[in-house]
């Protein structure tokens, strides 16, 4: 050990003696130590970067859940609401379509036009006939049968809905129930009020269960497998997620790029099929979004970290 130390310090005496070489080996040695540690700190910190967009994923999946959860108790509690009238069960009774339809359409404009809720619509199915309007049956009459209250999403004629379905009871006997409807698009509103963007995308497998009427001039491609309804959302993150490889961001998760940060789920029916994906962003021009800062403090990470190591180098020789 000793002489190999004595080794390493005749090999210095040698080339400071030879200052054109002692300068050579100096620059190059702190040249290959700065590109060294560079590659360790840019590696480490691509992996704090992913590491914090992944957890940006999953708060921005549990938001969605959140979101869902109170959309649904909301539409649910409107339905229990609108189901204890008591005109609603002697209509239904009396199989009164005409009359229960415009009562129904009367309670939900008043809903409408007295709340701050994204639009509702409402409609009705009876136990002993099949009522007018029955797309989402096969739920009601679930209902019907174990008094349950159902929500989830489905797709209508008049497009993709948020629903939720309550019992409507004459006594201890059901008769019937309510549905209570939103469009799938109301929840924009939602993540908009935290300064995020929200775009739903339809597979266009699912075309066929929409009205012609509800296709022509509302949906776009985004790309061969998924179409949006382009003029519910907001134009830039819709033509940036045009931009972007879907199958990509759903295999890592995400997409991180100079405009957005992108992230998103799956859109699951009540059936249990996926029928699009929910998108959800941060503009990355937001100086105060977690995109911003997570850049801010890397890049700050970074310079401080690699002027201790040009340091740590110099100091060294």
């Amino acid at each position: 050990m000793f002489s190999f130390v004595k080794s390493l310090q005749s090999l210095k005496n040698f080339l400071q003696s030879k200052k054109w070489l002692w300068f050579t080996v100096l620059t190059v040695g702190s040249a290959a130590g700065v590109f060294i540690s560079m590659l360790f700190i840019n590696s480490m910190t691509k992996d704090v970067a992913h590491q914090t967009y992944m957890e940006e994923h999953r708060l921005d999946s549990n938001l969605l859940y959140g979101f869902l959860t109170a959309r649904y108790d909301s539409l649910l509690s409107v339905g229990s609401m609108v189901a204890i009238n008591g005109e609603i069960a002697t209509r239904i009774t009396e199989k009164a379509d005409k009359t229960l339809n415009q009562l129904l359409s009367d309670s939900a404009k008043n809903i409408n036009e007295k709340t701050n809720i994204s639009p509702i619509k409402l409609k009705y199915y009876a136990v002993d006939y099949l009522a007018s309007k029955s797309e989402n049956i096969e739920f009601a009459n679930l209902v019907m049968t174990s008094n349950q209250n159902i929500s989830g999403i489905v797709i209508n004629k008049d497009g993709v809905r948020l629903i939720g379905i309550t019992p409507v009871q004459d006594g201890n006997k059901t008769i019937g129930a309510i549905e209570v409807s939103q469009s799938i698009h109301s929840l924009k509103l939602d993540f908009e009020r935290l300064g995020k963007e929200f775009i739903f995308i339809l597979n266009k497998n699912q075309l066929v269960f929409i009205d012609i009427e509800h296709k022509n001039d509302t949906y776009n491609d985004i790309d061969d497998t998924y179409k949006v309804a382009f003029h519910e959302y907001d134009s830039k993150f819709y033509v940036n997620l045009q931009k972007l490889d879907i199958d990509t961001i759903v295999e890592n998760k995400y997409n991180n790029n100079p405009s957005f940060y992108t992230t998103y789920d799956e859109t699951i029916d009540l059936n249990g099929r996926e029928v699009g994906l929910f998108f959800i962003g941060e503009s990355s021009a937001n100086a105060s979004s977690f995109v911003q800062i997570t850049k801010n403090m890397i890049n700050s990470v970074t310079t401080v970290a690699l002027g201790l190591v040009i340091s740590l180098i110099l100091f060294m020789f």
